[in-house]
């Protein structure tokens, strides 16, 4: 938790000395990888757990043997993976679109935010 008081000290300093955008960049590099890391959760896992509750109530409905039910489970299924397959389309265009339209100053900064796995994200603040 101190480590992200210290990047957004870092952020503030970078910002006030802001000759340069790849000084902004390398101090919000903890904070954006963050970012990147919750994107890469949302765009991931969000997917997975709609799509296995549906599946976990479809057999449900199964168990209970109740046409009435498993047609029901099986409309939520389906509008859960349509929901999964949204969220991770979402995501997927709203970056392409940013890196297509982006200034070379954006493309800097989101390279963490896009790839929160690189080696250059996971340098420790000092």
């Amino acid at each position: 938790m101190i480590n992200l008081f210290n990047g957004f000290g870092l952020m503030l300093q970078a910002q006030d000395a802001a000759d340069s955008s790849n000084n902004f960049c390398e101090a919000a590099t903890p904070i954006l990888r963050i970012v990147g890391l919750i994107v890469f959760v949302i765009k991931i896992a969000v997917p997975i757990i709609l799509i296995v509750v549906g599946m976990i109530e479809l057999a449900r409905a199964v168990g209970e043997k109740e046409e009435k039910d498993i047609k029901a489970a099986q409309d939520r299924l389906v509008k859960r993976a349509i929901a999964a397959v949204l969220v991770f389309v979402v995501i997927t265009v709203v970056g392409i679109i940013f890196r297509i339209l982006g200034q070379d100053q954006y493309k800097q900064c989101m390279t963490c935010v896009n790839n929160p796995f690189q080696d250059a994200c996971k340098a420790p603040l000092e």
